[in-house]
């Protein structure tokens, strides 16, 4: 029987704010942040109280930062937790004084802020500043086009749909704004719009507006400029800027169950089925069989594993976590119930491998078995090479009856001396 697993994070969310410049039904939204998901745009509730006029915004690291009309920079702490905001403070008082923000975007890529600017001529460029130093604008290009929405997104791409025409250009940051024509959304666009990625799943998204009866909530397809449509912010539409989503808070998984596996006696071939809870927050994504053998460690198919006796194996678990959900730094790997097996696994990125030599081939007749703590003894002065689980020399020295490894980071390492290995965890 499969073991209970941690309660499964909240279901993907598509939960969307912006700055409501305008309303149309009636409804007091007007000069507020508001909130709809991308399911039901129509249904949208007000989120704080009355903001001077603003014509930027973007988010965060729980504030939100915003441009007003008279360009002044501010930031407001807002806690997605409670739909709350704190009281603003002026950052900037005079961001640019001699253009008009119609967007921004914080960029992950380089850690800035970038702000879509439009002159007296209705011309348009780019500026970023850090947040260690706003004050310090600097400019990054001039477009060819009159760009009128920004978005950036995880990998430092921006994109922007342009007023004549309706087209979706890529924008890029690190060549003087140059442009490049992605395709044509469909749609027409005014002086206030919205558009911002949602960085949990890569997707464009855009709050269109060019008249009272021309507006709505769109998908954007950042291969063709195909924008798709979701439905109208509000019953009667919403001028809608500063468009942004907070990121889904990922719960951590600290515990891998898998059922299945059973260690083979000498000579038997490896007998598994491996699986684990289709409902856990968690998969299996790659099972692969590897040689111990010093700087290389080459994957063996599962019926090569018992041909060599001199050789020591480990099996490679490969587990991806699931939307919502990022594994801790350190990880109890449970087989059949049992950590026996594996110990504590390594964390790299969003995927988590796990690795075991417990079960490694041991001949009875011949006495040939893994290096164990007992047998260092007889290794003295014979020098001990240490491997991390890539299979990387990370420390190599004379055996003198201990070996050190306060330089090491926590984790599993390989402990080589005279052809002979054993798995260490710090």
């Amino acid at each position: 029987m499969l073991m209970a697993f941690l309660s499964m994070a909240n279901a993907q969310t598509n939960q969307w704010y912006g700055y409501a410049r305008t309303c149309f039904n009636g409804e007091g939204w007007q000069n507020k942040f508001v909130t709809f998901n991308a399911q039901n745009p129509g249904d949208v509730q007000a989120v704080s109280e009355t903001f001077p006029e603003i014509l930027a915004a973007t988010y965060l690291d729980g504030y939100v930062w915003f441009v007003t009309a008279t360009r002044s920079l501010c930031k407001v702490a807002f806690s997605q937790e409670t739909q709350t905001f704190g009281v603003y403070e002026t950052v900037v008082p005079l961001l640019d004084p001699y253009n008009l923000i119609v967007d921004m975007s914080y960029n992950p890529w380089d850690g800035k802020l970038y702000f879509l600017c439009q002159d007296s001529q209705y011309s348009c460029n780019i500026k970023c500043c850090s947040l260690y130093l706003p004050s310090e604008v600097e400019t990054v290009g001039y477009l060819n086009e009159k760009i009128w929405t920004l978005a950036i997104n995880e990998q430092g791409e921006a994109y922007g749909v342009a007023y004549e025409g309706g087209n979706l250009y890529q924008i890029d940051l690190f060549n003087e704004a140059a442009t490049t024509l992605v395709g044509p959304t469909g749609k027409e666009v005014w002086y206030t719009q919205g558009m911002a990625f949602n960085y949990d799943t890569g997707e464009l998204y855009w709050a269109q507006f060019a008249t009272s009866s021309d507006h709505g909530f769109y998908q954007v397809d950042t291969e063709t400029g195909a924008a798709t449509y979701l439905g109208e912010i509000g019953e009667n539409g919403t001028q809608l800027t500063g468009l942004f989503m907070t990121p889904v808070v990922p719960e951590i998984i600290n515990e891998v169950y898998v059922e299945g596996f059973t260690v083979p006696a000498w000579g038997e071939h490896p007998d598994y089925d491996l699986e684990v809870d289709p409902e856990a927050p968690y998969t299996l994504a790659d099972v692969s069989w590897h040689w111990v053998s010093g700087l290389t460690d080459p994957i063996v198919a599962p019926e090569e594993f018992f041909d060599d006796e001199s050789k020591a194996y480990y099996l490679e678990l490969k587990f991806s976590p699931k939307f919502g959900y990022k594994f801790d730094g350190q990880v109890t790997v449970y087989i059949n119930g049992d950590l026996s097996l594996f110990d504590l696994g390594q964390v790299f990125g969003n995927d988590y491998l796990a690795f075991t030599i417990d079960f490694h081939v041991t001949d009875p007749a011949t006495g040939i078995a893994d290096l164990t703590y007992d047998d260092l003894d007889a290794m003295e002065g014979k020098i001990v090479n240490i491997y991390d689980v890539m299979g990387r020399l990370v420390r190599a020295e004379r055996y003198n009856g201990q070996f050190n490894t306060e330089a090491l980071k926590p984790g599993v390492y390989f402990v080589n001396v005279a052809g002979r290995t054993v798995k260490v965890i710090k």
